[in-house]
Parts: C-alpha cells; structure tokens; sequence
C-alpha cells in the first residue's frame, strides 16, 4: 500500500536532506562523477519502505531496440538511468571565466500487468506521475557535495519517451552551471 506520507529516501540507513557531502572522485571525469552520484540517490529512493527502482544505473545502453527492447525494458523495469547530455550551451563570466551548462537526463520507465496503471499507478504500484515527482523533489536545488565545483542542480524540462498500455517512461532533465 502506498501511504503518500512515507516518502523518504535512504542511503545506509540515513535519511537524504539534500544536503550531504559527497567527496568527488575525479578519476574518470567530472560528469561521470555526477552521473554515479546521481544514481545513487536513484537507487536509495524508497516509498514505504520499498526501493523505487528495481535497477538505477549510469546510462550503459542498456535498453538497445535491435537488443531485446521490450525484453530488456521488462528486465529492468521500474528503472533510472543517468546520463550527461552533452550540450554547447556556456557563457563567460565577468572576469572572462568559462562557465559550462552542464546537463543531466535521468530516463526512467515501469510496466504494468493492468493497461494505464504504469502511467498513473494505484494503491499498490508507483506509476510514472509519482516517479516523476520524486525524482525532481531529489534533484532540483540539488548540490553532488564537496569537490564538485558547481552549482545546484535545477529542473530543466521532461518529455515522454514510450506511452503504451502496458509500458511509460519519461526522461527528466537537470542543469547547472560548472565553473
């Protein structure tokens, strides 16, 4: 039974304010930082006392049309995966510094037995409207912590990548500025 006030999000125990220090580990890149950092907090991410997401990973193609699709959808369904989305947006501060938008996608989907329920849920099954919810609660004003020289992470749009009866999901997208 979803409640709808027992939404929390844990990490060994913990409970995530936002607010944690993660120390960046810069080994293979800035934004594979970000991106292991962020799923994470994707796979702490409870309602109830259950994990959200039966698979939250960095973006590995795991979901290949011409690899099983549907099949691997079903696999690893309810899911999230992170990825950087490459963009030329970036500005000059006034002192001439470069400052890079970097952008963020966290693409995730679930299925369902019954025909809408992946979509909107019911008592027993987190649809797609509360995943989508929970996501930009974790990661609008969002900082990955100490070592990653950037700024909070903020909500920058989403689109629905497959409406079927059985199947939905939806990548949202997160910004911020890195200096």
């Amino acid at each position: 039974m979803i409640s709808g006030n027992n939404i929390i999000a844990l990490v060994t125990g913990g409970v995530l304010t936002g607010s944690e220090t993660l120390e960046a580990d810069l080994t293979s890149g800035f934004t594979t930082a970000v991106e292991q950092a962020m799923a994470a907090r994707l796979a702490a991410l409870k309602v109830d006392g259950a994990a959200v997401f039966k698979t939250a990973e960095v973006w590995k193609y795991q979901l290949i049309a011409n690899q099983g699709g549907t099949e691997a959808f079903d696999k690893y369904a309810p899911f999230a995966f992170v990825k950087y989305e490459p963009s030329a947006d970036f500005s000059r501060e006034g002192d001439g510094d470069l400052c890079q938008k970097l952008r963020f996608s966290i693409g995730f989907g679930t299925r369902s037995k019954e025909a809408g329920i992946a979509r909107t849920g019911d008592a027993n099954h987190i649809g797609i409207s509360l995943i989508r919810d929970l996501v930009i609660d974790l990661f609008d004003s969002w900082h990955p912590g100490e070592g990653f020289v950037c700024d909070s992470f903020y909500f920058d749009g989403d689109e629905i990548q497959i409406d079927s009866p059985n199947r939905h999901a939806m990548i949202i997208y997160f910004k911020a500025n890195l200096f």
